[in-house]
């Protein structure tokens, strides 16, 4: 677990110095490794969202770079660089203002309070039971915005990490520095699995939000250069690519 973790990270070093922004480039476009949503696979981006949002990009015809960062690097760019893209992220009402956003129809997504399999002694049955406990969640994210909304306090009861990786390292039963960690059924299976951890391992316990899927552009980046991305987004929709790549995403909860 703690090799894979640490290959992981470095293989995020490499990337996010690869793909430095090339000078003259229309867009400058961050995102994490999430899978299955946007992540790194034989040295190549993919993804559902990444293959959505790149085609989209490539059909809007202007020229682009991606960078693979830790999230909260990420949200910080597209909060305060023009000609920057983020994504995936979520329109959480306190982040409406910060973006210019273009949604993804048809897909998203459902975030969960998680257990550790072995903490059976956890019972939730509402949000105000999980202040009780130490909360992992990964900085910056929808969750954490969330959390922090409803009450939570960080280093009282939320402890943000830089990915979510760390959080399930954060709960096993020899280290346990963390009762709960937060996400979504689909990430969080492909969490398990790169780490190594049989999965049942997390259980869910309480639905947070269920929300839909955008990229979002920094708020000084050219109202053309998001209408072209716009209308990118629109031929991926009329061919059938949209719908094609959403099959299939949705194929992956049966």
């Amino acid at each position: 677990m703690h090799r894979t973790f640490l290959s992981l990270l470095a293989l995020l070093a490499v990337l996010a110095v690869a793909a430095c922004p090339a000078q003259g480039a229309d867009l400058r476009v961050v995102t994490e490794q999430w899978p299955p949503y946007n992540h790194v696979e034989g040295g190549k981006m993919t993804g559902v969202v990444s293959e959505v949002v790149l085609t989209a990009l490539d059909r809007s015809g202007l020229s682009y770079t991606v960078e693979v960062l830790p999230w909260a690097r990420a949200y910080k760019l597209a909060r305060t660089e023009p000609n920057v893209l983020i994504y995936t992220i979520l329109k959480l009402k306190n982040r409406a203002p910060l973006f210019t956003w273009i949604k993804l129809d048809g897909l998203s997504i459902e975030m969960y309070l998680f257990r550790p399999k072995h903490r059976r002694e956890i019972e939730l049955r509402t949000l105000d039971d999980a202040r009780n406990y130490r909360v992992g969640v990964t900085r910056d994210t929808s969750t954490h915005h969330f959390l922090l909304s409803h009450g939570f306090k960080e280093g009282e009861n939320l402890f943000p990490v830089r990915c979510e990786q760390l959080n399930l390292l954060k709960s096993q039963p020899g280290t346990r520095r963390v009762d709960l960690t937060t996400g979504d059924r689909l990430s969080t299976a492909c969490a398990l699995a790169e780490g190594g951890l049989p999965p049942d391992y997390c259980v869910p316990q309480i639905l947070l939000f269920k929300e839909d899927l955008y990229m979002a552009f920094s708020r000084d980046t050219p109202a053309r250069t998001v209408e072209r991305v716009r209308r990118g987004l629109e031929a991926v929709q009329e061919d059938g690519t949209l719908d094609s790549v959403v099959e299939r995403y949705n194929h992956m909860f049966e």
